[in-house]
């Protein structure tokens, strides 16, 4: 399916987001919840020299855990939601959920940005002068490298193989028979392109900091999205049994096997979808 049929199958199941005030209202309390993360890490940094990756911390650990609890137990929840909401079990679930993961984990990935360290600019959070904190490329490399890093991740990040942005996998999750294995596309080469995706872009954001705590609070981020791995991996397992093992087999979760590399680049550049 495309993106624009892919629009269609989030109206059909979330019917709510047919209604513009709704709409902006969930986009709305969405901003303010990032705006309000945003803060709490900014508060958390300026106090404590190391509060960056132990606030960086907190935020992705719990804001993955609801979805490593759904993906986990996603029978169980299939079974309780439709049983209790019927046709509209993924519109619950979906602001049980999502309303408030998307901006929690939003946050803690713009969040080294927060960390930029160029004397030119007024510094949004005073770090203490520490190895950790200085900066390690002249600001005419760090700035348009960075930039180059977030553009690529993005491209990875996007959709492809006929995967949808806009459904994520609370839609298949309460009907899995109207899902499909993705094997085309990004997938493949790798099995899981969105999370390679976002951690080249939050790398894109702390190179863009410039300085080695930015690649930390990065780091923690990125290593704890690939934590997502066998929880997406044993939930797909279920879902496609020995054709999603076969897939497995053949295909890596994060980096393309040798041979490979030229194909996943070249895709990700010249291909629109």
């Amino acid at each position: 399916m495309g993106q624009e049929d892919d629009i269609g199958i989030l109206l059909s199941y979330i019917p709510a987001f047919r209604v513009w005030y709704i709409l902006i209202l969930n986009y709305f309390f969405q901003f303010l919840l990032f705006i309000f993360f945003l803060i709490s890490f900014w508060l958390v940094s300026s106090r404590f020299f190391l509060g960056a990756l132990l606030v960086e911390f907190i935020i992705v650990f719990f804001g993955t855990l609801p979805y490593k609890y759904i993906t986990k137990n996603s029978e169980k929840i299939r079974k309780n939601y439709l049983k209790k909401y019927g046709q509209l079990a993924t519109q619950k679930l979906w602001f049980h959920y999502e309303s408030y993961t998307i901006p929690f984990l939003s946050s803690s990935l713009y969040f080294p940005l927060l960390l930029i360290n160029y004397d030119f600019i007024p510094k949004i959070i005073n770090l203490e002068p520490h190895f950790l904190t200085s900066s390690f490329f002249p600001v005419y490399i760090s700035i348009p490298i960075g930039i180059l890093i977030i553009i690529i991740g993005v491209k990875i990040k996007r959709p492809s193989g006929g995967f949808g942005e806009l459904v994520e996998s609370y839609v298949y999750l309460i009907y899995p028979d109207k899902s499909k294995l993705l094997k085309d596309g990004k997938y493949q080469y790798i099995r899981h392109p969105r999370y390679l995706g976002r951690a080249t872009v939050a790398f894109g954001f702390a190179l863009i900091a410039n300085n080695i705590l930015a690649i930390l609070v990065a780091t923690i981020h990125a290593v704890t999205f690939w934590s997502l791995i066998p929880y997406e991996d044993y939930e797909l397992s279920n879902r496609f049994g020995d054709e999603f093992r076969s897939y497995k087999d053949k295909v890596p979760a994060l980096v393309p096997r040798y041979g490979n590399w030229k194909k996943f680049i070249k895709y990700i550049f010249y291909n629109k979808n």
